[in-house]
């Protein structure tokens, strides 16, 4: 466990006895059919290619190929003894992958590292079998915030300068976008984005977009030359974006949160035709008199 954790990381009921301890050998990673004009695309056609082709059978197929190949690679798990110490046996020599983790109880079988409130990665060769390799890991602690849990509230600086906090809608729902000018996926989301607000945007729901951009001037120009249809504002101070992140426990972007109007989350990570179901289930179901 680490010497020293912030302030603002919840370590409530963490303990070396919760850690997994898990070995995967290496795969082949199916190659997604790129078009055979892929090397000469430009950015924003090649996040239209891949927004067009996740709507496809496709793209499903390829999935489910990603799936198979990685069932097929070796796995190894253990717990940790009561020093925090930990050994697999009976190992070839090859690539491995090591990760340790404490997962959110609401992970259930998922070990995905968003979902992690403490892991650790390390990959290596074993050229020796018959030598001890020793695989020192230090837990790197996060907050997990799940669907029930209160959102942190944050404050934004909007494009005229004045500022805007997420407790200020409190009573609408509110989905949010945390978004950077040089994401490629992020950009890909906002044709998604766009087509929830005109559907479902106005009284019970206000969508914001976070630019986390380290200059204010990026995310302005871009606005500036394409106008967003729902409000924005930028996070991108230092101090102000490492709170926010910390508090949500967010390793990527984009990061598409859906709050409630009583200011707890109702979903995370919304990508694609997710974003749409969450909205219109939430939205029906606060709407229905027998819930």
């Amino acid at each position: 466990m680490p010497d020293q954790v912030s302030a603002g990381i919840n370590t409530d009921g963490l303990s070396l006895d919760q850690v997994v301890v898990t070995l995967e050998g290496s795969y082949r990673h199916p190659r997604m059919p790129f078009p055979q004009e892929w090397s000469t695309m430009k950015p924003e056609e090649r996040s239209q290619w891949r927004q067009d082709f996740m709507k496809t059978e496709d793209y499903k197929d390829y999935l489910r190929a990603v799936e198979e190949a990685r069932g097929k690679r070796a796995t190894y798990t253990t717990q940790l003894a009561e020093d925090g110490s930990f050994v697999f046996e009976n190992i070839k020599p090859a690539w491995y992958q090591l990760t340790a983790s404490i997962m959110h109880p609401a992970a259930g079988a998922e070990r995905s590292q968003t979902l992690a409130r403490a892991y650790a990665m390390r990959q290596f060769i074993i050229k020796n079998v018959d030598k001890p390799f020793p695989a020192n890991l230090t837990l790197k602690i996060k907050n997990v915030l799940m669907p029930g849990d209160p959102a942190a509230d944050w404050t934004a600086t909007a494009y005229d300068d004045s500022e805007f906090q997420l407790s200020d809608f409190r009573g609408k729902f509110v989905l949010m976008d945390f978004w950077a000018t040089w994401c490629g996926p992020c950009r890909a989301e906002f044709p998604n984005l766009e087509s929830v607000y005109e559907d479902f945007g106005g009284e019970r729901l206000e969508m914001i977009g976070l630019s986390v951009d380290q200059s204010f001037d990026l995310p302005q120009a871009l606005l500036d030359e394409t106008p967003a249809a729902y409000r924005q504002g930028w996070v991108g101070d230092p101090e102000r974006h490492e709170k926010i992140f910390e508090a949500y426990g967010i390793q990527s972007i984009p990061s598409i949160w859906l709050i409630g109007p009583d200011g707890k989350i109702v979903a995370r990570d919304l990508r694609g035709e997710a974003l749409r179901d969450a909205v219109k289930t939430a939205l029906a179901a606060d709407a229905d008199p027998n819930r």
